[in-house]
């Protein structure tokens, strides 16, 4: 029998291209664990794999209204659910934990062995979340794999600045951009992270892995690709602090992929607006 694959954060555009993929695979919501942790109990006497998915919103990231619920999102559900497969004797095969590149901070070419430098309290609590899978795994001898996601795009996605361009020609508003569109980001399709993450569950000792393309786009230089479909985006600019560039280094992920070729921007660009017409 195939392992279970249990995927927790039934809202992330992630699990839900996942669940359309795996096969054997269930997406559970944070909240219905939060509410009732036996929820879990139907996997007990089965072997599983595990996908995290869940974090606090992405459109709340910045917001701490409630400290307790922000901790609890964050760190706390991924702490219960480890603890109620030990003690109920849950067989665990595979751990992916979805973090983030902000895990590096300030870092040019972020690369897996490098020093961590959260500049916020997003990017401290994906780090204790990392360590909290990485003590977990190691003391109870689980394969485990943390994901370090860049800019993903694509699918249901409302996040990134992507689909906030795509949002403001649809409804012909101007798009906020930061320090003029200049930072430099690695943009990566959901759909070839579905696809990394798909071999990720197979494969033994990829303890941390970056999940990009391992090239950067200025966000100025997307937005000036439309105007070869004669099409005006309007901006308005705020300055704020901001990383001047993240790019992944993905020597490590070359090695799983073997010579992976990823969804190019510019022709997802081009399939959304032909969709669109």
């Amino acid at each position: 029998m195939d392992d279970k694959i249990i995927i927790i954060g039934r809202n992330s555009n992630l699990s839900n291209h996942l669940l359309e993929k795996l096969k054997n695979a269930k997406v559970i919501s944070s909240r219905e664990i939060s509410n009732n942790i036996d929820i879990l109990s139907e996997f007990k006497n089965q072997k599983i794999k595990l996908i995290f998915n869940n974090f606090h919103p992405a459109i709340k990231l910045n917001e701490m209204i409630n400290a307790e619920e922000y901790i609890m999102n964050s760190i706390g559900l991924t702490s219960k659910i480890l603890n109620y497969f030990l003690i109920n004797d849950i067989k665990i095969n595979k751990i992916i934990y979805t973090s983030s590149s902000s895990v590096y901070g300030n870092n040019k070419f972020s690369t897996e062995t490098d020093e961590l430098k959260p500049l916020n309290l997003y990017a401290s609590l994906k780090i204790a979340n990392e360590k909290m899978i990485e003590k977990f795994s190691t003391d109870n001898k689980i394969n485990y794999t943390i994901s370090r996601l860049f800019n993903m795009y694509g699918g249901n996605d409302k996040f990134s600045i992507i689909s906030k361009i795509f949002f403001a020609i649809k409804t012909t508003q101007e798009i906020t951009i930061v320090n003029n569109g200049n930072s430099i980001r690695d943009f990566i399709h959901i759909n070839d992270v579905v696809d990394i993450y798909i071999k990720l569950l197979n494969i033994k000792n990829i303890k941390v892995v970056n999940i990009g393309t391992g090239i950067g786009r200025s966000v100025k230089s997307i937005i000036k690709s439309f105007a070869k479909y004669k099409i005006k985006i309007f901006t308005k600019n705020i300055s704020r602090n901001e990383l001047k560039e993240s790019t992944a280094n993905i020597k490590i992920l070359n090695k799983i992929l073997d010579k992976k070729i990823f969804i190019q921007i510019e022709d997802y660009i081009k399939e959304q607006l032909s969709h669109n017409k």
